[in-house]
């Protein structure tokens, strides 16, 4: 067998969206970006919803909407895609670290709140692997310190927060439509935000400036240029994509019931396996599953040196299943290891000991909707065996 980590679904219905683009000549941001938009307002609960390149330049233009410039500070948790903390360096920002609860992957409130100085302008919580950070608390810190939220949810679409979904819960969120998401465009991204200061900004932002939209401009006066008041970006999605976007949205909730499901089967065959800990889904959350993230623990991390040991044994039992056509990934990176990061911000690995043990010790296993349960019981008694090889 071949098991990929993550592949996109699609069908005709997507083939079709893009050949009626192309037919109609339309394929710049036009009426199906407006038509995807709409849709993932509705989904998420959003009072609006913007469309843009990716869920980088989301982050980007929500920063900058909320007011973001050179000499503030962000904090951002240490581990994370390097795309959460790049967003800020591109606003001349700072992004400051803060550890992780090892538990959900997610920002630790106390290690936030500590990281506060009178420079910080913005927090800017993640949302890995579709599970929501605690947002309770970092509301909590925001409004006593009249800080900005920037969700930054990438990987969030189909997760909820005592009941909001993952993105509206802040002053903005960002969404992501990479191919390893749930629902994907090739590439692409979503701001959504209850505020229509922050969605006018963006609209602005991702369209050079420009006071006026290539669609509006269609509809009425085409023939007169728009004002530019502000230095903007082209951050806008094509028409392409919005078609294929349109079709995604309707498979998502079945794309995110099939996941659950085969999620259910890992936690239920992968029981006895005590030196993987398994995704944790505190009270009042609802995860997404844009991935399925263990932690490789058969020591409990204590030191960088006992992490180091298993980290060698989780890379060998990767190679293993790599060798006999099962594809998995350690589940992102600590920003605070990175070779940018740590040599501008003089950061060393035991500066956030959590996210470093997450870097080294994550494991991603195969996870998409067409993933039968023969391929699924296939990932789970190779990676037992590669275990046992390991261990040996």
């Amino acid at each position: 067998m071949n098991i990929p980590i993550a592949k996109p679904y699609f069908d005709n219905n997507e083939k079709e969206a893009v050949a009626d683009s192309l037919d109609k000549g339309w394929v710049v941001q036009g009426p199906k970006v407006r038509a995807f938009e709409e849709a993932v307002r509705s989904f998420t609960g959003a009072k609006y919803a913007k469309a843009v390149t990716s869920c980088t330049t989301a982050l980007h233009a929500s920063l900058l909407a909320c007011g973001i410039k050179k000499g503030d500070e962000v904090i951002v948790p240490s581990f994370t895609f390097i795309a959460t903390a790049n967003a800020v360096e591109y606003t001349g920002a700072k992004p400051v670290f803060a550890d992780i609860n090892l538990d959900t992957y997610s920002i630790d409130p106390g290690s936030l709140e500590k990281a506060v100085t009178p420079r910080t302008k913005a927090l800017m919580p993640v949302h890995l692997f579709g599970l929501c950070a605690d947002m309770d608390p970092i509301l909590k810190t925001a409004r006593s310190k009249g800080l900005k939220i920037v969700e930054d949810a990438a990987c969030g679409m189909g997760g909820f927060y005592k009941g909001k979904h993952a993105g509206v819960i802040g002053d903005a969120g960002c969404l992501s439509f990479h191919p390893r998401k749930s629902i994907t465009t090739g590439e692409g991204g979503m701001v959504i935000t209850d505020s229509e200061d922050i969605d006018r900004k963006v609209s602005l932002l991702r369209d050079h400036g420009a006071s006026v939209s290539d669609l509006q401009r269609h509809l009425k006066k085409g023939y007169l240029l728009p004002d530019y008041n502000i230095v903007g970006y082209n951050y806008r999605m094509t028409d392409i994509q919005g078609g294929i976007g349109c079709e995604q949205m309707k498979k998502l909730d079945k794309i995110i019931e099939r996941k659950k499901f085969l999620v259910s089967r890992y936690e239920k065959k992968l029981a006895s396996a005590e030196w993987l800990k398994r995704p944790v889904v505190p009270e009042g959350c609802a995860h997404g599953y844009q991935s399925y993230v263990c932690l490789f623990a058969p020591e409990k991390p204590r030191t960088l040196r006992n992490v180091q040991a298993m980290n060698e044994k989780r890379n060998r039992v990767m190679d293993i299943l790599e060798s006999r056509g099962v594809a998995t990934r350690q589940g992102t990176h600590a920003v605070h290891l990175l070779g940018y990061y740590a040599k501008k911000y003089g950061l060393k690995p035991g500066d956030f000991f959590n996210s470093f043990a997450a870097d080294r010790l994550t494991l991603a296993l195969p996870l998409y909707f067409q993933m039968t349960e023969e391929e699924q019981d296939f990932v789970i008694e190779q990676l037992g065996e590669a275990y046992k090889e390991c261990a040996e």
